[in-house]
């Protein structure tokens, strides 16, 4: 996949995370399964991403050695590391999605929760 193609994938599971939370039973379960997915799926960006950082990282350390020399060390891997800043952001962006899904997932978990013991008082 391409940048842009990750890119979607995160504006897909934003608009699907920002959507309130139904309090109809049958489509709390039905949004419990499409969040695993998207837990899967997240988790699986997120070691893609990494790696197409560390592939921009290994290819401009290799292109841009020599000023290795002008540079201090830490200036030097600044410089590396901002090459790879779109892909970054997604990373980042898949890791927030990430959490959000297991929090709508606790969130959900406690609604139904609630509901059961208030049918029990009842």
């Amino acid at each position: 996949m391409n940048l842009d193609q990750y890119q979607d994938h995160y504006k897909r599971m934003i608009d699907f995370l920002s959507k309130p939370i139904d309090k109809d039973y049958d489509k709390m379960i039905d949004r419990l399964e499409h969040l695993g997915i998207l837990i899967a799926k997240a988790g699986q960006y997120l070691t893609e991403c990494q790696y197409k950082i560390d592939e921009v990282v290994d290819i401009e350390c290799q292109v841009n050695i020599e000023l290795l020399d002008q540079y201090s060390a830490s200036t030097f891997n600044m410089m590396i590391k901002a090459k790879a800043k779109e892909w970054t952001r997604l990373k980042t962006g898949f890791d927030k999605c990430y959490s959000t899904a297991v929090h709508q997932i606790d969130y959900i978990r406690t609604i139904i929760s609630f509901e059961k013991a208030k049918m029990n008082l009842i």
